[in-house]
């Protein structure tokens, strides 16, 4: 990957995920926005450090523990919220991850070799399928008020 899908993937792709999760969770996201760009650009540099390093199947593994403990320790919950926080994470990205770029392979006739060549296609296919259906999905929590309410979480 390049250095730039850094700032163009990464960082955003955090922001956008941590963003999606407060708001599900009713968590104050005007009070938290300085920490929540603070914990994009840690996790962002996890992430895509491990891209670049890892090539092998714990890499899921270990962006999931380094997302639940940067949160756990960026916001002050407890480690057993950050895991919480981390597994709501994962499991959103991956739904609008399938959903959306079966869409577009179906849409556009690319396949995944193509995206995974290319780097400005893999930042593109990014925003498309993840992270500007994620921002659209918290502006509707938020206009609605919808939340998940969870006992640990207060």
């Amino acid at each position: 990957m390049a250095w730039y899908s850094y700032f163009l993937l990464s960082v955003p792709e955090a922001f956008f995920l941590l963003t999606l999760v407060f708001a599900l969770l009713g968590v104050s996201i005007k009070d938290k926005l300085k920490s929540m760009i603070a914990f994009s650009f840690l996790y962002g540099a996890v992430a895509f450090a491990l891209t670049i390093f890892v090539q092998h199947s714990s890499k899921p593994l270990l962006t999931f523990i380094a997302f639940a403990l940067f949160a756990a320790s960026i916001f002050r919950f407890k480690v057993i919220n950050g895991f919480i926080i981390s597994l709501i994470a994962f499991v959103l990205i991956n739904i609008f991850e399938i959903a959306f770029i079966l869409l577009y392979l179906q849409i556009f006739s690319i396949t995944i070799e193509q995206i995974l060549s290319s780097t400005w296609l893999r930042i593109l296919i990014s925003y498309a399928a993840v992270q500007i259906p994620m921002l659209l999905t918290t502006l509707l929590l938020l206009k609605f008020n919808l939340k998940i309410k969870l006992p640990l979480l207060r």
